[in-house]
């Protein structure tokens, strides 16, 4: 009697394969069975990572082979379950072979499908293989949920970040990427637009799409928070490390329109300059604007359903310039100040100290690129096409990066002189803010209240979350100075500097 086969292998996932159910296992078991048991291999299919619950792409080609070869009689397996997981699927597939004469046999449990009892042994362990593999799905994803709900993000990195460990005790620690990425944040905030946001992240060696630009901006990963629908779409505190505060990422939000996750691109008007600015006190929520058109009047509202923020423009306005007013600089401590300034600025250098090595670094990585399609073209290993196509993007890059440098290396001369011009800013940013045009009052904003300011209704007062470092510096000595028994009248320091 002929006995031809094929042998039939799978391993779904890595785990099974480093835990003796390797393809070669499983190849070598069927081969010594039909060297034992006179069967003909006419044929291996199979491989990794094949679907157990649907019939994958090398299942339907090993039955298109049986269906070419009609002396094919069995098909050999090491296990049940490496055939399927999917009971119902399973008998189906074997309902169907079986009318084309072909029969399973399993090597391990020593059961044939041609017989009605290896058949219904068939089903009875193809059904206890269904149970156990829906179990350890439940098991995995309990056990996701529990990490997620404790603050643990336990999937794939996001861009930006190094990932150490395993479930409840993976780390996150940002990597360089990252600090990039915190950058493109804070253009954001400074209303840059996308595209323009694409194209400097380029310049420092990270290339994405705009469309990738956008879903990292609106991923509460990068604010310190945990979102999934393995936990209903709950947001939890996060253990990672944070790009940005929470309050910032409402911000973006808000310019992104992030509540309906599309891009918007609303026309900003100007007599809202606090518009994405200030936050509810109450829920932290960023407070829009809008105009009574029978009124005639403006105001700043919280959308958040059942929140009563609604304060008018007027008031809003009027109080931040009274806000502004504690942070001045006064002439008899002029020279303190300007050591402060001077301190502080020397942090902000050394982020631009960074900056240039990565864009210096980056273009010696272009030059060497262009010197080496230089000489593959030389040595004819690229075609004229090629080469010209490749010298012009490295070419253009290069001048991007060299546009760059020169910027920032003008920017990194002349310390003295920007401490005077930050102090003669200082001087007077209630006046600066009341009378400047939108872009010059979004700076002043977010120059002192970098994350914001919280709006209380009910006291009638601004609530600040956090003040510029420096600014805070000057606010706290310009009036105990002022309050001082006994201190002269001060003078504002003019704003020539």
């Amino acid at each position: 009697m002929i006995k031809n086969c094929f042998i039939w292998t799978r391993v779904s996932t890595k785990y099974q394969e480093d835990n003796g159910g390797s393809l070669d296992n499983q190849k070598q078991l069927c081969r010594e069975y039909a060297s034992r048991n006179g069967y003909v291999i006419k044929g291996e299919y199979g491989g990794k990572h094949e679907s157990a619950k649907t019939p994958g792409k090398l299942v339907k080609e090993m039955i298109s082979a049986i269906k070419k070869d009609k002396t094919i009689t069995h098909i050999l397996v090491s296990e049940v379950d490496r055939f399927s997981r999917n009971a119902a699927q399973a008998l189906s597939i074997i309902d169907n072979l079986k009318a084309l004469g072909v029969y399973i046999l399993s090597i391990k449990q020593g059961i044939d499908s041609s017989t009605s009892h290896g058949k219904m042994m068939l089903g009875i362990l193809l059904c206890t293989a269904e149970w156990d593999n829906a179990n350890r799905v439940d098991k995995f994803l309990s056990g996701r949920r529990n990490c997620m709900k404790s603050g643990v993000w336990c999937s794939r990195a996001p861009m930006g970040y190094f990932k150490s460990g395993k479930s409840i005790y993976t780390v996150y620690t940002i990597n360089d990427t990252g600090e990039l990425l915190r950058k493109a944040f804070y253009w954001k905030l400074q209303g840059i637009s996308n595209k323009e946001i694409v194209s400097r992240l380029e310049v420092l060696g990270v290339k994405m799409s705009k469309q990738t630009l956008h879903k990292i901006l609106t991923n509460p990963f990068y604010a310190g928070k945990i979102k999934n629908h393995l936990i209903g779409n709950e947001i939890v505190d996060g253990k990672h490390p944070a790009l940005i505060s929470y309050s910032q990422f409402l911000r973006v939000q808000e310019i992104l329109s992030g509540k309906t996750g599309r891009y918007k691109h609303k026309k900003e008007n100007p007599r809202f300059p606090l518009r994405h600015h200030v936050l509810c006190s109450h829920d932290g929520n960023p407070l829009t604007a809008y105009t009574n058109k029978k009124k005639h009047i403006d105001y700043y509202k919280c959308n958040v359903k059942g929140c009563s923020q609604n304060t008018s423009a007027k008031v809003l306005h009027r109080k931040y310039k009274e806000l502004l007013e504690g942070y001045y600089t006064i002439s008899e401590i002029h020279d303190l100040f300007k050591k402060v300034v001077m301190a502080q600025l020397g942090v902000m250098e050394s982020d631009n100290e960074k900056e240039n090595t990565l864009l210096k670094k980056r273009l010696t990585e272009i030059e060497g690129d262009i010197k080496n399609t230089q000489i593959r073209h030389a040595i004819g290993k690229i075609s004229d096409g090629e080469y010209n196509v490749a010298i012009s993007e490295l070419s253009e890059e290069r001048a991007k990066l060299k546009e760059n440098l020169e910027k920032l290396g003008s920017n990194l001369s002349n310390l003295q002189q920007k401490v005077l011009d930050v102090i003669a800013i200082c001087s007077d940013l209630s006046t600066l803010w009341a009378e400047g045009d939108l872009e010059i009052c979004r700076r002043v904003q977010n120059l002192v209240f970098p994350d914001g300011i919280l709006w209380n209704k009910s006291q009638n007062e601004y609530l600040t979350i956090k003040e510029n470092s420096v600014f805070s510096i000057f606010h706290k000595i310009s009036t105990s100075y002022r309050n001082a028994e006994g201190t002269a009248p001060f003078e504002a320091v003019p704003l020539c500097g």
